[in-house]
């Protein structure tokens, strides 16, 4: 717990949430630091905007990150990243030196990296010149390499911005925050919260209706990642779609969600290799609680990829992936 008064504990957030539908001269915002325009070294890079992610040590960053060269580079120290329990020493892969963000869709002119919850959590939330927002959550990164943002739908804004999120009055005048979050400030000074993919991340269905148990999975993370994956259980791989998904609808009270996706590509896994390809597949699903007392969701493929060759808008119970018997 950190910064701000936590009043209600992590399953009461991810309701709350939803229902909320530089180097230089430092300057201090949050847990981040800025500084102006730079020129280093012989070359004359031009480091046009640098900000750092703090966590422990609010004099000593984490994470630093540049624009520079019409990119966006991060630089991440070991030292400082080990203590916040992403991963260990033996498992650590990222290099000590800045490397590029990548699937930028246009130049970045603006970023922030800063908490969305209740703990460490660093995402990088990037404003480019095509007035796009996308977003990397760096904790993933560190895990597993993953440099790729992705587009987070939202209306125009001009700028980033970390506080405090999830307000609510204890019916004396007193308002508490349940948690910490990144805005996007519109032209006219508005806040919109950046939101996170918050629910069940793996699910899978297994099919013993044939000669050998096919598994259909579906994997989704908190920066709106989503990949599909055909195979045989406990065995290898056939098929795999890759891209992005965002939320349409929700019902908090019902636990109901309607999701759009796009996947962008697909991989096939040939026993001698693999044969990836661009393709642009684009579809609906809803993905409804099954009960309270039972895990798993109902997913019901709306458009698009008909998920487990059961039919378009007929429902098949999708367990956390693990729970042999789908």
């Amino acid at each position: 717990m950190r910064h701000i008064c936590l009043a209600l504990s992590l399953g009461l957030l991810i309701l709350t949430t939803a229902c909320n539908g530089l180097l230089g001269k430092k300057e201090k915002n949050g847990n981040q630091s800025v500084a102006r325009p730079t020129v280093t070294n012989s070359k004359t890079t031009e480091v046009a905007l640098t900000k750092n992610y703090y966590a422990i040590d609010e004099n000593q960053p984490v994470i630093i990150g540049e624009i520079k060269d019409g990119g966006l580079w991060l630089t991440f120290l070991e030292e400082e990243i080990l203590p916040l329990g992403f991963t260990d020493k033996d498992s650590y892969r990222l290099p000590d030196y800045p490397i590029q963000v990548e699937g930028l869709q246009g130049s970045p002119k603006d970023f922030i990296i800063a908490d969305i919850g209740q703990d460490f959590n660093p995402i990088l939330c990037v404003l480019t010149d095509n007035d796009k927002v996308q977003m990397l959550s760096l904790s993933n990164t560190v895990v597993t390499g993953d440099l790729e943002v992705t587009e987070v739908p939202m209306e125009p804004i001009d700028k980033f911005e970390a506080g405090p999120g999830g307000p609510w009055d204890d019916g004396e005048g007193n308002i508490y925050y349940e948690y910490t979050t990144i805005y996007g400030v519109d032209a006219q000074g508005d806040k919109h919260e950046v939101p996170l993919y918050n629910l069940e991340r793996d699910l899978e269905y297994v099919d013993h209706g044939q000669s050998a148990d096919v598994v259909y999975q579906l994997f989704f993370t908190d920066d709106w990642k989503m990949r599909y994956v055909l195979g045989y259980y406990l065995s290898e791989k056939l098929e795999e779609l890759q891209g992005r998904f965002w939320l349409i609808d929700e019902d908090w009270d019902e636990m109901v969600f309607v999701f759009g996706y796009e996947f962008t590509t697909r991989m096939e896994y040939t026993g001698e290799g693999i044969n990836t390809t661009n393709v642009n597949s684009q579809g609906v699903f809803e993905m409804r609680y099954a009960d309270f007392g039972n895990e798993g969701y109902y997913i019901t493929p709306i458009d698009g990829v008909d998920f487990c060759n059961k039919g378009l808008n007929k429902p098949v119970k999708f367990n956390p992936c693990g729970v042999y018997g789908g």
